[in-house]
């Protein structure tokens, strides 16, 4: 009782020595990075269910870039809307998605492109992990 009740009064304390354990999930930063063909600047609009990461525009070539820890059940889900001039509606995809991607990455470099949002592969560079708009299934490109 006297070690549980020293973690819940000073867990700022701990935080960084406990890095790596069980009980706290390593940083993980989230980069998006425009690469829409004719150089059409993309609208970014990221939120989870407790935090709205506010609007984004993105020209070609620039990025956008947010961290956060994943929380310890596993469910931790982050999801942005991306619109462009000449599209008619709004594209989602669930750009963290702890089921799909923890051990993944800690830093997950996604590239947008008009069709698909593409995972840079931390482990086999020059292999993206590319998912079509609202498909659940990748495809190696």
């Amino acid at each position: 009782m006297c070690i549980y009740s020293l973690f819940l009064s000073r867990p700022n304390q701990y935080q960084y020595k406990t890095k790596g354990s069980i009980f706290i999930q390593p940083v993980t930063t989230v980069v998006i990075v425009n690469q829409i063909e004719y150089g059409i600047p993309v609208t970014v609009h990221c939120k989870s269910k407790n935090d709205d990461l506010g609007v984004h525009v993105l020209p070609l070539g620039q990025g956008y870039s947010f961290k956060f820890r994943p929380n310890l059940v596993g469910t931790t889900l982050f999801f942005c809307s991306f619109t462009w001039t000449g599209q008619h509606q709004i594209y989602w995809f669930n750009i963290f998605d702890d089921k799909r991607d923890a051990g993944k990455c800690t830093t997950c470099r996604w590239i947008i492109h008009e069709y698909s949002m593409c995972l840079q592969d931390p482990t086999n560079p020059g292999k993206d992990i590319c998912y079509n708009y609202g498909d659940k299934e990748p495809s190696i490109v």
